[in-house]
């Protein structure tokens, strides 16, 4: 007696696909899918990869000018609060060392008068004007011009004892001629004094 497993027909492999075929199909149709792949490669993965790649160079340069203007934005804050800073330490300066209106004629007078005493100079004509500065209300310039008589010496002497005044004025002209009559060695000086008034 025999076992059907012994009399059953042993099973064959079967046969491999492209053996169905020629070779020279299968060739042709491994080259066609390589050409296909090798389109697909250039039409659709290159230019994503490009387009990647383009995106990712405008976003560093979106992020580089963000930062430009960030730098700059700070530069221009910086640069006003400076100028802020400025201009308030300008106010203050010249509200400490601005004369009243109706008083600045006269304590300039006297300070001239008194410069004028210690250092051997006669003071002569004195006339004043006021003049507004342009953009504030409430400031102007006192400019006097005062007429000396006296040596080379005197003046040098002058000069020294003004330099040393407490009072703010700024010399803006000083002229000198010898006097044609008397003594040759003696001068005649035209001055000019601007200092700020307040109160106009």
């Amino acid at each position: 007696m025999t076992s059907n497993y012994e009399s059953s027909p042993r099973p064959r492999a079967p046969a491999s696909w492209y053996r169905r075929f020629p070779p020279r199909t299968v060739l042709l149709a491994l080259g066609l899918l390589a050409v296909c792949d090798l389109g697909f490669y250039l039409a659709v993965v290159r230019p994503a990869a490009e387009d990647e790649q383009d995106r990712i160079a405008r976003n560093a340069e979106m992020v580089n000018r963000v930062h430009e203007t960030r730098r700059s934005i700070e530069s221009v804050l910086e640069a006003s609060d400076r100028i802020d800073t400025a201009d308030s330490e300008g106010s203050e300066l010249v509200q400490e060392i601005a004369l009243a209106r109706r008083s600045a004629f006269s304590a300039l007078l006297t300070e001239l008068g008194a410069a004028s005493a210690e250092a051997g100079i006669e003071i002569r004509e004195t006339s004043y004007a006021v003049q507004p500065i342009e953009g504030s209300e409430n400031y102007g310039i006192l400019a006097v011009n005062a007429n000396f008589r006296g040596r080379y010496e005197n003046l040098v002497q002058l000069l020294f004892r003004l330099d040393g005044s407490d009072l703010f004025f700024i010399i803006g002209s000083l002229g000198v001629t010898p006097r044609d009559e008397g003594n040759s060695s003696e001068l005649q000086i035209n001055m000019r004094f601007d200092t700020f008034v307040r109160g106009l």
